[in-house]
């Protein structure tokens, strides 16, 4: 029995030190189930989280003294209980001898507070630099990202923030250099068809009374983060970055259309209408055998009669995009064209040459 209740009690206290996504999407987390009680991040970010991280460290430093209660209410009565609960409660005690600490002296020893402190002026309460920051966090040209189920980054127009269990640091994005320091990449599945790569970014300060941190996003959640910064991210040489699929996608496509026949226009290549940026540069040219349609199978392919229009990346974004199924099959799939809706497959994807006619001269 005793072993049942040990075995529960861990798995618990693991589900509220780290929530995992059950307990997140079911309301289990500790900013959720005192919801009513922190009020709104959004319009009060400072006092929010002051209280946020005071009732978090009070819950997880009741975790042991939790378990011996839980032990003595399954039936135990050993001798060494007592012992063991006076030992348990002293953490919780001293931890609320803490918590009791930082909210003395006009709240300056919190942790929240106290990454605040640095951009305080001098003789100035830190409760207008908090009510400043506060009125630019509730605007919408901020992003939130989330790092994991207790932690996340966010940055707004003058700062950099990273939310922790325990600690909130705070960084004006001109005081700071973000550096990415390591990567890793990790396969979702396990013929390898998908990857996700992870980047760890020091946040390194400007000013030696800042503390420096870090924080480890995917290279997705990077691309979403870097408009929202003063200074790109620097990325070393020795440190390469994972475009996003769809990128990995357009350069596997133009390599296997690099493989069919070129096709002769006779007409000078436009601009690409997709992107307005690349030449125009691939036609829709039937090549395979025609065949029977199969009740069930992919629509066989047809001619199209489009002049050229789009450049070899926008006709692979497009491709993607309507693509189905695992991304290792989306070659051998059947796409059609934006303008005339023919099918085609990739056999039939031409990269094109100009070959204007010369104008007759006057005998």
């Amino acid at each position: 029995m005793d072993v049942l209740i040990t075995l529960f009690y861990i798995l618990f206290s693991i589900c509220v030190v780290y929530p995992p996504t059950e307990f997140v999407s079911a309301g289990f987390t500790i900013p959720q189930v005192f919801d009513s009680f922190l009020g709104s991040e959004n319009m009060n970010f400072i006092k929010y989280h002051m209280k946020r991280i005071t009732i978090t460290v009070l819950i997880h430093a009741s975790l042991p003294l939790g378990y011996v209660i839980t032990l003595w209410c399954g039936g135990e009565r050993g001798e060494w209980m007592l012992s063991s609960l006076i030992a348990t409660a002293l953490i919780p005690a001293y931890m609320l001898y803490t918590v009791t600490c930082w909210w003395e002296h006009d709240k300056t020893n919190h942790p929240v507070v106290k990454a605040l402190m640095p951009y305080v002026r001098h003789r100035q309460d830190w409760r207008v630099l908090a009510a400043d920051f506060n009125i630019e966090f509730r605007g919408v040209d901020k992003v939130s990202l989330p790092l994991s189920a207790t932690s996340k980054v966010i940055a707004t127009q003058t700062w950099v923030i990273k939310v922790s269990q325990y600690h909130v640091n705070i960084i004006k994005q001109s005081d700071c250099t973000l550096v990415a320091t390591a990567t890793d990449t990790h396969n979702l599945t396990p013929t390898g068809e998908e990857e996700v790569q992870f980047v760890n970014i020091e946040v390194i300060p400007l000013r030696d009374d800042i503390e420096r941190f870090v924080f480890r996003m995917s290279t997705a959640a990077l691309r979403e983060l870097q408009p929202r910064l003063d200074r790109p991210v620097r990325v070393p040489e020795h440190i390469s970055l994972m475009p996003p699929l769809i990128e990995r996608f357009v350069q596997v496509f133009k390599e296997h259309v690099d493989q069919n026949p070129v096709y002769h226009v006779d007409q000078e290549l436009e601009q690409c209408i997709g992107c307005m940026q690349n030449l125009a540069e691939v036609k829709i040219n039937k090549r395979c055998e025609p065949t029977e349609e199969v009740q069930g199978g992919p629509p066989p392919c047809q001619q199209c009669n489009c002049r050229v229009l789009w450049c070899c990346a926008c006709m692979a974004r497009w491709w993607a995009t309507r693509a189905a199924g695992a991304p290792s099959s989306w070659l051998a799939a059947r796409g059609s064209c934006p303008v005339c809706r023919a099918v085609f497959c990739l056999l039939d994807v031409c990269f094109c040459t100009s070959t204007p006619t010369e104008p007759v001269e006057n005998q």
